[in-house]
């Protein structure tokens, strides 16, 4: 609004402008026109019609100087008008001297001096009081003119008076001195005459740059009309003219009157006088009704002022004028509010901070925070206007508009658009409207750049057309069409962008406005990205194919449940095995696949993991399963669970164990013969050593009992035959203990897991392997820990372990070249209640390959042609069989190192 009144303003100038500048125009042709007159020797063009009084051709040159130095003022051009100006002034100080002294300086006839000298005139060619008084005043005037932009604001007051006055003084005179009212004092062949009168040229010259002077520095109403384009300037700007010409008329006909008639010249110069009394009053009568009229109008507007919210301050903010309004809004009265600053009064601050507001320039707008008498604060837009009073100086009219009301409508309004953008970022939500005839595509700031593109991509609809992919258009074009057949208010619509564009799918909807013919006018929408949910339910559809050709092609059955134990999916493997088609199955309970004396089992089973979340998830439980044909067999089952929207589903893997548990059985006895075969093989590698072991009690037994018998054939000492014969007796026994422990490891019995001694079983191992390792210098340390001393495990198999590692360990030993040949075998608490028992020696060690490979069947430690190679292996089973790990290491000392674990009792052999 403010720039608009600026563009008023400014338009309402340069009317003014142009104006005045018609007059000076006008002012300038006139005396263009009289000089032509003296130039092409016609007395009656240089006088306008009047032969008898032409304007002079050095008054000419000065009219046409005054004008065209005002015409430079009012365009800006104040040197060029300093120095026009100076010329009329010069014509009418040099013209005075020579009359005041007398004299003649030539310069009156320099123009036309022939010509000029012809007239009857006291000073031919002498500019006369007239043009002198004129050529001084409108001088003056335009040299106010240029001074007044650089003046103090009073002294622009007072040079703008003075101009005005001047250019009053000199259209007064000039009328005054019109030839047609000197007549009645002068006679027309008097020479003084023309000297104290003025010629029409001038007249018209004087005239329109006095005019120009009011046009262009006036205030007055009747100036405001004649410069404003409405339907009353044509009335003001006829009777200008009118004003000017019709005072010649009685003159004119007045010497019409002379030359034809011989009446007396008296009574024409009364007729004359009274013809121009009665115009006078004509023209005071319209100036004094139009007068009234304004007036009145001020008076109204006045009071329409009054009741308006204005302020009329001086420049430092005092209150000089405080309207009803003002007393409405504020609650301040008039009286109380004179003589105050307004912005003190009020508390007034910008609304952008909070200190106080200077004192306001001219032609500025504010928004302000006021308070009111009763504490309210308000939202004030404060229009300043400077206006020039002549008698008060400066003065600063101040519009207010109260727009509080406007203020909270438009801070709730971004509040709610910021929110919008807000929900619209969280979103990644585009906002788009669709001028239909002109295909314009307005969108929310950032969808473009959302969608990859470019802003102004998708400005029109040829460019969205562009970059959206053939078939959706058309099918958006066909959805649109159908739309607008039914007059449907609102649609749905999807379409995808070309590629390589990272968006690739986008949907929304839209809501369609017509026009009064139903015609389709524009189209307001929200999209969305939805690439990235397309991209998912794309991938879900891929995995959904994957896993049924997964369900199709795995050859365990699978059988899928919900939390009901209703069955929901049956692949083709369940189908062959069980008997049942899908069909058959799908939607009954789960226990139709067990056998009757199973159901109820399966069923708690089932209700105890939904309660616990225990008992199924991720182990694997073997069970009796039962076909359609009422045939049982084994399965091993293994459960996966799956919960989503608050469904559980249970997915069930079940193989057939009916041949593995015939292949399990073949296997436990294959390898029981494999581990007889194994003992078997370590005690023919013992033969050898256990034959000079046997053969040393047995000789001695021979040799005791061939002693006695001696004795006895001597019937000597009886006690010394007794000692024969128990010492006899003591070897037998000891030869059958060997026997015995041999006879025990090589038997194929059961496995009898119980309680025993760790120090006992491991040093009857010991004792049956270290037969004759006195031969290679072998020893063997015991490092047994005294507080471990029980085991839940099978003697017998233990000890097949133990004998294995030590054998590997002495045939280790013989080939090593040390002369310290040392096992250890220590023992040891470890986590988890088991038992730890090392077995290491001080040999070379084993080969990295060995290491690599070192439980593998037909790995051996002993070097080609060494052994079978399913020692190790068979250890491995064993100790695992009984829950604990085996595992063989080299020492950073030097040699190997083996370490088993085993279940730990508490002393006294329970678990």
């Amino acid at each position: 609004m403010q720039d608009d009144e600026g563009a008023t303003a400014a338009d309402r100038g340069a009317v003014t402008r142009f104006d005045a500048a018609t007059l000076a125009a006008l002012g300038a042709l006139s005396s263009i026109v009289a000089l032509l007159g003296w130039f092409l020797g016609l007395p009656r063009l240089a006088g306008f019609g009047l032969i008898a009084f032409p304007i002079w051709p050095l008054t000419a040159i000065g009219f046409l100087a005054l004008s065209l130095g005002h015409l430079a003022e009012i365009y800006g051009r104040r040197a060029t008008a300093a120095v026009l100006l100076a010329i009329p002034v010069a014509v009418a100080l040099a013209s005075a001297f020579q009359t005041m002294s007398g004299t003649d300086a030539g310069i009156d006839r320099l123009l036309f001096g022939d010509a000029v000298s012809g007239f009857n005139a006291a000073y031919p060619g002498r500019s006369g009081v007239n043009p002198i008084v004129s050529f001084l005043l409108l001088g003056a005037a335009g040299y106010l003119s240029i001074l007044r932009p650089i003046l103090s604001d009073e002294l622009k007051g007072l040079a703008l008076t003075l101009a005005l006055g001047a250019a009053a003084a000199s259209a007064f005179f000039a009328l005054t001195t019109f030839p047609a009212m000197t007549i009645l004092a002068y006679a027309a062949d008097d020479p003084a005459a023309r000297y104290r009168s003025v010629s029409v040229p001038a007249t018209i010259g004087a005239l329109c740059v006095s005019g120009a002077i009011f046009v262009r520095h006036a205030g007055n109403d009747w100036v405001r009309l004649f410069a404003v384009r409405t339907g009353r300037w044509r009335l003001v700007r006829l009777l200008l003219p009118a004003a000017l010409v019709v005072p010649l008329l009685p003159p004119l006909l007045s010497l019409f009157e002379q030359r034809h008639q011989s009446h007396s010249i008296l009574a024409y110069q009364l007729l004359l006088l009274l013809g121009n009394l009665l115009l006078v009053a004509l023209v005071g009568y319209w100036v004094a009704m139009r007068i009234a009229r304004d007036q009145a109008a001020l008076s109204e507007l006045s009071h329409a002022l009054d009741n308006a919210t204005v302020v009329v301050t001086t420049p430092d903010g005092t209150i000089s004028h405080w309207s009803q309004g003002c007393e409405l809004l504020y609650g301040w009265p008039a009286d109380e509010a004179r003589g105050q600053n307004k912005y003190a009064l009020l508390r007034s601050r910008c609304q952008s901070s909070d200190h106080r507001l200077p004192v306001p320039a001219a032609q500025d707008t504010h928004e302000l925070v006021e308070v009111t008498r009763d504490g309210r604060e308000l939202r004030i837009l404060e229009r300043v206007h400077r206006v020039q009073s002549p008698s008060r100086g400066a003065l600063l009219v101040l519009g207010i508009n109260d727009i509080s009301e406007r203020v909270e409508a438009i801070a709730a309004l971004h509040a709610s658009e910021e929110r919008l953008a807000l929900a619209i970022s969280a979103h990644e939500l585009g906002i788009f409207e669709w001028h239909v005839e002109t295909g314009r595509i307005d969108w929310s700031p950032g969808t473009e750049s959302r969608l990859g593109l470019e802003t102004g991509t998708l400005s029109s609809f040829e460019g969205w057309r562009s970059v959206v992919e053939d078939s959706d258009v058309q099918d958006l074009l066909e959805t649109i069409s159908s739309t607008v057949k039914a007059r449907a208010d609102k649609f749905s619509f999807r379409w995808r962008l070309v590629p390589p564009l990272r968006v690739r799918a986008v949907e929304g909807s839209a809501r369609a406005f017509y026009t009064r013919e139903g015609n389709l006018e524009r189209v307001v929408g929200v999209i969305l990205d939805v690439t990235e949910r397309e991209e998912r339910e794309a991938a879900l559809r891929r995995r959904e194919v994957h896993l049924q050709s997964v369900i199709e092609t795995v050859p365990d059955a699978i059988v899928v449940i919900n939390d009901e134990g209703s069955i929901l999916q049956f692949s083709s493997a369940a189908e062959a095995l069980w008997g049942y088609s899908a069909e058959e199955v799908v939607g009954r309970p789960f226990t139709i696949l067990v056998p009757t004396a199973e159901r109820g089992g399966s069923e708690a089973v089932f209700r105890r993991f939904l309660e616990t979340g225990r008992g199924l998830a991720d182990r694997v439980v073997t069970g009796i399963a039962q076909t359609k044909e009422g045939r049982s067999f084994p399965i091993e089952a293994r459960t996966g669970v799956a919960r989503a929207d608050d469904e559980t589903l249970i997915t069930v893997f079940v193989r057939d164990l009916t041949d593995q548990a015939a292949a399990e059985a073949r296997l436990s006895e294959l390898n029981a013969e494999i581990a007889h075969v194994s003992r078997q093989s370590a005690m023919s590698e013992l033969a050898a050593d256990m034959a000079h072991e046997l053969n040393q009690p047995l000789s001695a037994t021979a040799n005791f009992l061939a002693a006695a018998r001696m004795l006895l054939e001597r019937d000597e000492d009886r006690a010394r035959i007794l000692d024969l014969l128990r010492m006899g007796s003591e070897q037998t026994q000891r030869a059958g203990e060997i026997i015995r422990r041999l006879r025990t490891f090589m038997a194929k019995g059961e496995v009898e897991m119980r309680a025993e001694l760790v120090e006992t079983t491991v040093r009857d191992a010991v004792d049956l392997v270290v037969v004759g390792a006195s031969q290679v210098n072998i020893r063997v340390n015991f490092r047994l820990d005294p507080e471990v001393r029980f085991i839940f495990a099978d003697r017998i198999q233990v000890q097949q372990v133990l004998v294995n590692l030590l054998r590997n360990a002495m045939d280790a030993l013989r080939q090593s070249g040390q002369s310290d040949k040392v096992i250890t075998i220590s023992s040891r608490r470890a986590q988890d209640q088991m038992v730890e028992i090392e077995v290491a020696d001080n040999g070379p060690g084993m080969p990295v390959q060995v290491l690599e490979h070192l439980f593998s069947r037909f790995t051996t430690t002993k070097g080609p042609g060494g052994g079978m190679g399913i020692g190790l292996s068979i250890s491995k089973r064993i100790i695992e069989a009984h829950g604990g790990t085996l595992r063989g290491e080299n020492r950073p000392e030097g040699g190997a190192c083996f370490r088993f674990t085993l279940p730990a009792v508490e002393q006294g052999g329970n678990e």
